[in-house]
């Protein structure tokens, strides 16, 4: 989503600057910020929180599953091994352990889209927050355009020399926290 939109953007900046009556001596003037999106997200203080704070739930419901895991492999271990029970007690012991199988798979993949939905919401915070903060380092720095060096490179090739902010853009995200 976020590399449609910047493409969006990147055309129709190229489109705005083809449209212009700009000469090369005019470019030339412009001064242009780069931000590594993902560097200043994972290098924040706000980031490294986010990652701590994922990585804590994630070892926490991991340990709450296998517990639960082991918990229903003894109980099919337990049902080999006795053979006192009658066939029909058998059948109905399996299927209650195949449903509770089933209803540990559903909780995994529950747990897996709670934490990949966490870490978006978590993401898209600190993607607003940084937003805001390059505003503030753009103004201040007298950038006219600063634009997302991602891992999809837009622009292969300019002469025009682009400034990169990352760091810039972090140490004042992380003077906000």
């Amino acid at each position: 989503m976020r590399r449609a939109i910047a493409a969006g953007v990147i055309a129709g900046l190229a489109g705005a600057l083809w449209a212009m009556p700009v000469t090369a001596q005019g470019l030339s003037g412009l001064k242009i910020g780069v931000v590594r999106m993902n560097i200043a997200i994972n290098n924040s203080e706000a980031g490294d929180r986010s990652k701590k704070f994922l990585l804590s739930s994630k070892t926490q419901k991991e340990d709450e599953l296998k517990s639960k895991e082991q918990t229903l492999k003894k109980a099919v271990e337990d049902l080999r091994n006795n053979i006192m029970l009658s066939e029909s007690a058998r059948v109905a012991r399996e299927t209650e352990l195949k449903e509770q199988e089933s209803q540990l798979r559903r909780e995994v993949q529950q747990a897996q889209r709670e934490l990949q939905d966490q870490e978006r919401r978590l993401t898209e915070t600190i993607f607003t927050q940084l937003r805001t903060v390059i505003a503030t380092v753009a103004k201040e720095q007298n950038f006219d355009i600063v634009l997302e060096q991602g891992a999809s490179q837009v622009v292969l090739y300019s002469k025009i020399q682009f400034e990169d902010i990352t760091d810039l853009v972090i140490a004042q995200f992380n003077k906000m926290q």
